[in-house]
């Protein structure tokens, strides 16, 4: 199976190119089609700091022209005038204080929102960073004057990014997030005291949830005769209520036929054993488990993806107790359009050929 040992958590960040960064990024969050992103395509970026910048600059410059999100924020007021609901309590007690006013709670329709907040944050930590290129530096300057009504966030450090929802009115929030969330955890100290925090690109959870989600909308855009979904397989019902249901990272039907896409960035493909690279047994486990509850073993098969950079290519397929079972690596230190190439393949070589939309 070659020398190809490790996956692109465990090389060095440079060795992933920017740019495809940028391509995971546009495809996971569907804004590939969308035309103030498309041309970034295109450019050349200095670094990790200044491809987020790029993004974060047509997000911020897309949102003021559609309008930023506004929403209800509790406003306490003393003054001489009332607006909104008296409270009575504290005007009695300024009253005894012989001041002659009244205290006032009411809600504001304005811009100040938790999403603003954070991407006002996301901005200032991209404004400080020494590797975004100098007219982004100038632009995201003006951009910070676009959220000049919006409150900074005291410790960034602490958002809570789980509790972020989005529905159809703030869907263009989701990648602007996600790029403050990298941007954050790129500059931001932890919480624990240690040293920066680490790239995106060398956090496992974080880059592993973006290699998946890139997958699963790639098929979902230029194939969608194959249904691309993330499907939950469930154990036998006789199965005690412990055993969990797990999902795959992508599920690809046609003309009968079913491919179990599994997407690895992280952990040994090969391991040492007695002195011999062999497939991480858990992975085999894993895809072969995924594909006997996709079908029968005429029908159904399964392929471990894996997420290298570089080192040499990895392309094979065995057949367990009927199930025909393959890996393979997707180069992300290569050009992008190699890597889409190889993803045709792998939807040409299971269902034969097929029309490519896009």
């Amino acid at each position: 199976m070659g020398a190809m040992t490790r996956t692109a958590l465990q090389t060095k960040p440079s060795s992933v190119i920017v740019k495809n960064v940028y391509y995971l990024m546009a495809y996971a969050f569907r804004v590939v089609g969308m035309e103030e992103y498309r041309k970034l395509g295109s450019e050349e970026f200095e670094g990790m700091d200044d491809l987020l910048a790029a993004v974060l600059l047509l997000g911020v410059e897309a949102q003021r022209r559609r309008g930023f999100e506004r929403g209800y924020v509790p406003v306490e007021e003393v003054g001489c005038r009332i607006r909104g609901r008296v409270d009575l309590r504290r005007t009695m007690e300024l009253e005894s204080r012989r001041r002659l006013q009244v205290h006032c709670r009411r809600d504001d329709y304005c811009e100040d929102t938790p999403f603003n907040r954070i991407l006002k944050a996301g901005v200032g930590v991209l404004l400080a960073s020494g590797d975004v290129a100098e007219e982004r530096r100038r632009r995201l300057k003006g951009a910070l004057a676009y959220l000049h009504a919006v409150s900074d966030i005291d410790e960034p450090s602490r958002i809570c990014w789980t509790m972020l929802r989005y529905d159809r009115n703030n869907r263009t929030y989701e990648l602007l997030m996600s790029v403050c969330f990298m941007a954050m955890r790129r500059h931001l100290p932890r919480l624990d005291g240690g040293d920066l925090g680490l790239a995106m690109i060398d956090d496992e959870q974080a880059f592993s949830a973006l290699f998946e989600h890139f997958l699963l909308e790639y098929y979902r855009r230029h194939f969608p005769q194959l249904g691309a979904s993330s499907r939950r397989v469930c154990a036998d019902k006789a199965a005690p209520p412990f055993v969990p249901r797990m999902l795959t990272d992508v599920s690809l039907s046609h003309g009968g036929r079913t491919l179990v896409i599994d997407a690895k960035c992280y952990g040994e493909i090969l391991a040492t054993n007695f002195g011999k690279k062999r497939l991480t047994a858990d992975h085999v486990r894993q895809i072969y488990y995924y594909a006997s509850h996709a079908g029968d073993a005429e029908h159904a098969s399964g392929l471990l993806v894996y997420a290298g950079t570089g080192e040499a290519d990895v392309r094979e397929c065995w057949t367990d107790n009927g199930y025909r079972l393959g890996c393979r690596t997707l180069d992300l230190a290569g050009d992008f359009d190699a890597i889409s190439a190889a993803l045709d393949a792998i939807a040409q070589e299971a269902f034969g050929p097929l029309a490519r939309r896009g």
